[in-house]
């Protein structure tokens, strides 16, 4: 076994070779499956890419959210390729690979549409700012609510 394999997996997006490990530095691995028994590991020798690696070991883990009511969502994550462990402030692939944190994402957006669109508006505003334009708007909205919902 060379002394740092790490260093001759090519990084599969950019061709480019991953950078070797520092003798004074430290790879942190972690278990992203729940399906391995312990004991000995198994030594993969046949594994050359990034690619190969989440290929043979098709990583995966089991997460508990919590949603808006308190409820509990369980979900299996599995990751593919690097990427899939990207957030990027909701942007990533672990979002969009995730049900459930892609429907709160959308929430999210939703909600910053309405919220720009209301402080775009200055007449919206301006019936915001006063109780009795508040409750005819929360009114009307429920009657647009109620009509909608009896028309699918």
């Amino acid at each position: 076994m060379k002394e740092n394999f790490i260093s001759m997996a090519p990084d599969e997006e950019s061709n480019a070779k991953v950078s070797p490990i520092d003798n004074n530095k430290t790879l942190m691995i972690d278990q992203y499956t729940s399906d391995v028994e312990p004991g000995n590991p198994e030594l993969v020798e046949d594994i050359q890419t990034i690619g190969d690696a989440f290929a043979r070991f098709k990583p995966s883990v089991e997460v508990d959210f919590v949603d808006e009511d308190g409820g509990s969502v369980n979900e299996t994550l599995r990751f593919n390729e690097l990427r899939d462990f990207e957030a990027q402030g909701g942007k990533g692939r672990l979002v969009e690979n995730s049900a459930f944190l892609s429907g709160v994402k959308k929430k999210i957006d939703t909600n910053a549409k309405i919220r720009k669109s209301i402080e775009q508006n200055r007449k919206l505003r301006d019936i915001l700012k006063d109780s009795t334009g508040r409750e005819e708007l929360k009114v009307m909205l429920k009657a647009l609510l109620e009509e909608l919902e009896s028309s699918k």
